[in-house]
């Protein structure tokens, strides 16, 4: 199967799967909501669900193991902070956190068609140029962590494959330092290696194993400042994947 066909099928499966979804956690969020519980909780357990199926039926994704798992949804809330190779890391994350909020830059995301769709998920878009859209989406995970969600942020900003960290954004350790919520440093192995950067074809057809590694948990110290856990987050993080990642 050549790689164009290969990525329409997995493509194909997904929206697929995302549609069933829908269609499945609508009725159940208003049972939930008729019952006096959280309609946001009941879309997420149903759309991680459809992301596991997803992961589990794609011919490109192999073995996923999870490394230190004593550090995966055990302190509530957390922010998870992790590294970024592949469009598979967001249905990664969110098919094995709990309870979260994220951020998504892909209009997609903010289309009427979907309404409230993606919010109900936990998924917030931000447009890139625009700095008040920042500010927003910066309180929704502020109210979201006040809540005790969790939130799961890619500090890069963008996808990359090398073995080497780019420039981290403030976001995630100004909400750590503002509402004192711990980090907890992720690193994602082998997705770069299934979709690159700014491509939607399979770079290979062949089934590829996942490492993602939970490391521990790095608390905001008394009277620190954004740029100094920032910068203590990231020096973790890139020992870790000098040392043990591809």
């Amino acid at each position: 199967m050549s790689s164009k066909l290969l990525s329409a099928y997995i493509y194909g499966l997904f929206i697929l799967l995302m549609v069933l979804a829908l269609f499945t956690a609508g009725p159940f969020a208003l049972v939930v909501w008729l019952f006096g519980g959280d309609p946001r909780w009941a879309f997420q357990v149903v759309v991680r669900f459809f992301w596991r199926i997803f992961l589990k039926m794609s011919p490109v994704i192999g073995k996923i193991t999870i490394h230190h798992p004593e550090n995966l949804n055990t302190l509530k809330p957390a922010i998870y902070v992790s590294s970024h190779q592949s469009s598979i890391d967001f249905v990664l994350l969110g098919s094995i956190i709990k309870d979260f909020a994220t951020i998504s830059n892909h209009p997609i995301s903010d289309l009427p068609i979907f309404m409230k769709i993606p919010r109900l998920v936990g998924v917030y878009y931000m447009e890139k140029l625009n700095p008040n859209a920042a500010i927003t989406v910066f309180n929704r995970l502020t109210k979201a962590l006040q809540k005790g969600t969790n939130v799961f942020i890619f500090p890069e900003g963008t996808r990359n494959y090398s073995d080497t960290l780019l420039q981290f954004q403030k976001g995630a350790f100004r909400l750590s330092v503002d509402n004192e919520v711990p980090i907890i440093p992720v690193i994602i192995d082998g997705t770069g290696r299934i979709v690159s950067k700014g491509s939607n074809v399979a770079k290979t057809a062949q089934a590829t194993d996942i490492d993602v590694s939970f490391l521990d948990p790095i608390y905001p110290q008394e009277g620190e400042t954004v740029r100094s856990l920032m910068k203590r987050v990231k020096e973790t993080m890139q020992t870790e994947i000098t040392k043990n990642f591809s």
